[in-house]
């Protein structure tokens, strides 16, 4: 009997068995920290942030009229064509370019008459055959019709007809209207067969290689600008690229409206005609 009790206990011991080892837990690993860097600035810089746009000096645009009214002859320009100064930017024609190049003719053969006939009356009263009051009437001639010649080549000159082919007996009925400066067509205000008066505005062209920055400061910072200050800015679809310009003018007086007044800041001149004059900017001034 004892020995079946003992038995029995050894059978349940190896059917059930014994728990096995409890596993060692392994702590979880701290997760990587998220950081956001952020741009070191210079701890003695202090910047004015303002906003401006690209413009450029009237010096550097020019908006052509014609010097002579007349009919568009003939027209070939688009916004955004490069011209050189003196190029042909359109042609002119109008009846009165033929009068005027005829009455220079005439005024010239006038001229020539009056001043043969001038030292001719010198001569004689030299040798006392005319009267010293023909002499004087002959010089007064002489004298209006010299004026009357040299205005007339003037206005030709002024028309951009050559003198000598002219005098020739070359006679133009256009006129080339010529760019004045060099730079980019920007605006085109007239088309073929239209009438242009002296003071209407045909062609617009900008110098893109002179353009600075016009930058709107308020009226309370005024006092913490000065020429020569630096100045960082970048275009608001391209922040990513920034300019470099320093000031050069501050206009002394304040917009009423926005009480702000007006800085011009000199673009760097690496990166002259490649910016559009018009665009608004983004910019820091340099006060410290």
């Amino acid at each position: 009997m004892k020995f079946l009790t003992s038995a029995l206990v050894t059978l349940l011991m190896i059917g059930c068995g014994a728990d096995p080892a409890p596993k060692e837990l392994k702590e979880p690993e701290p997760e990587t920290a998220v950081t956001t860097e952020i741009a070191e600035v210079e701890p003695n810089q202090k910047v004015l942030q303002v906003h401006g746009t690209l413009v450029v000096p009237p010096s550097h645009e020019a908006t052509v009229h014609p010097m002579f009214a007349g009919y568009v002859h003939s027209i070939e320009l688009l916004p955004g064509e490069k011209v050189k100064k003196g190029e042909v930017l359109f042609e002119l024609t109008h009846p009165n370019y033929i009068e005027r190049q005829r009455n220079y003719l005439s005024a010239q053969a006038l001229f020539k008459q009056q001043e043969k006939e001038w030292k001719r009356q010198s001569q004689l009263f030299a040798e006392k055959i005319s009267s010293d009051k023909e002499a004087a009437e002959a010089e007064n001639l002489w004298s209006q019709a010299k004026a009357s010649y040299w205005a007339a080549q003037a206005e030709i000159k002024l028309m951009g007809i050559d003198v000598q082919a002219l005098e020739k007996g070359v006679i133009r009925p256009t006129l080339y209207v010529r760019a004045p400066i060099d730079g980019y067509v920007t605006e085109v205000g007239a088309h073929q067969g239209m009438y242009l008066s002296e003071n209407q505005a045909a062609v617009t062209i900008t110098d893109l290689t002179q353009m600075h920055l016009e930058l709107e400061v308020f009226e309370h910072q005024a006092s913490q600008l000065a020429t020569g200050q630096s100045v960082s800015f970048y275009l608001q679809d391209r922040p990513e690229q920034v300019y470099s310009a320093q000031i050069h003018v501050i206009n002394k007086a304040i917009n009423p409206q926005t009480r702000t007044l007006v800085v011009h800041a000199d673009i760097d001149q690496s990166v002259q005609g490649t910016l559009t004059p018009g665009m608004f900017v983004v910019a820091q001034i340099a006060i410290d």
